[in-house]
């Protein structure tokens, strides 16, 4: 079976694919940030950087890379996160959280 993507367009004006990503690849992603309360108050938060990454790794498909276009199921490289500034990096992890959670992939107009 074929990954079912969207393209999106970043503020920047890179073009992005997303998958779609199964119930345990979206666990998967939610589950590496912890978030450490002392009773009632917040006391940490930890993995904040590693869940984005993980969001990223899973959900892109190809798009505007220099080094990489993506499209063959492969895992995204370090060398195209790389290229994402970290406001693209930011908007694009939003991006792909928003794509699943709100079932875009129920549109007629996916590849």
């Amino acid at each position: 079976m074929s990954a079912r993507w969207k393209e999106i367009t970043l503020s920047s004006g890179r073009k992005v694919k997303i998958k779609e990503l199964s119930i345990d690849e979206m666990d998967d992603c939610k589950d590496v940030a912890r978030i450490i309360f002392d009773g009632s108050n917040l006391k940490s938060i930890t993995g904040v950087n590693k869940a984005k990454t993980n969001w990223l790794r899973k959900g892109v498909y190809g798009g505007d890379f220099d080094s990489w276009k993506g499209g063959d199921g492969s895992q995204v490289p370090d060398s195209a996160l790389k290229e994402l500034s970290p406001e693209e990096s930011d908007e694009l992890m939003t991006k792909v959280q928003e794509t699943q959670s709100l079932g875009e992939f129920k549109s007629s107009s996916m590849s």
